[in-house]
């Protein structure tokens, strides 16, 4: 698990250096670590429908879980880098708990209810 966070932290540096996104995705995941956040990163691409459907859905989320989640959005079709070992379709919304574990995974649209029942079971 621990190479996976690795691999995965790494391609979110690189994409978010990309696009110049305030901070890097590293210091992103440290904040929230240290907030106590859980964390769900949404990879996807734009103009992609499913990935345009989760919009609504990654916004209701910041607003709802403000303080407890951080939601962070990566749009795959922009980086060439991500391996297909770890993202097999898009979107893709991966998980991570308080200590930056991965606890979940989910490939494709995914409705807000099926998600705050996941982030129930987390503990928020």
């Amino acid at each position: 698990m621990k190479i996976i966070k690795v691999i995965l932290v790494t391609i979110f540096i690189i994409v978010m250096q990309g696009f110049g996104w305030a901070g890097d995705l590293d210091s992103m995941l440290s904040k929230a670590a240290e907030e106590k956040k859980l964390v769900m990163l949404e990879l996807g691409s734009v103009g992609c429908i499913p990935c345009e459907q989760m919009k609504p859905v990654m916004s209701k989320l910041s607003s709802t879980y403000k303080g407890k989640l951080e939601v962070i959005f990566v749009d795959s079709g922009k980086t060439p880098n991500l391996p297909d070992a770890q993202v097999f379709g898009i979107p893709t919304q991966v998980f991570l708990d308080r200590n930056g574990k991965e606890f979940h995974r989910h490939i494709g649209y995914y409705a807000y209810e099926s998600i705050t029942s996941v982030l129930k079971k987390a503990g928020i």
